[in-house]
């Protein structure tokens, strides 16, 4: 993985953030329980700010990412890039205050520091509760 250097290959870059499941119904193969939603934005830059909004215009949450992984080298001591813990982050379809959103159009901002910007919609149907766990 190399540094992106041209705007072809930072639109590109930029191009492949998303948002998995969308839409969502209920459930994702990412969720460890019943009692657990979650999306993933996947393929993010190391370090950005991503927005979510409803479609309306009403701030849901932020996250403020700014990561970086050990930075390797190979027998000769050369350095090696720097590299990502993970370039998606998981969202639990919460608000800031932890409260679940409702089903709707959701907006997701990922400003991503010094390339760009992108603008993802996002479809989600919550679940149903189910007491039958409790």
């Amino acid at each position: 993985p190399g540094v992106l250097t041209t705007d072809t290959e930072i639109n590109e870059a930029l191009d492949m953030i998303n948002v998995v499941p969308n839409p969502y119904y209920g459930y994702s193969s990412y969720e460890t329980s019943q009692f657990t939603s979650t999306v993933k934005i996947t393929n993010l830059p190391p370090k950005c700010v991503i927005t979510i909004y409803s479609i309306d215009g009403k701030f849901i949450r932020q996250y403020n990412r700014d990561e970086v992984g050990a930075s390797q080298s190979d027998r000769n001591n050369a350095p090696v890039l720097n590299s990502q813990i993970t370039p998606a982050l998981e969202w639990d379809i919460k608000n800031s205050r932890g409260i679940p959103v409702a089903s709707g159009v959701y907006l997701i901002h990922v400003d991503a520091d010094g390339l760009g910007e992108r603008v993802i919609k996002w479809f989600g149907v919550g679940r149903q509760f189910d007491p039958s766990g409790l």
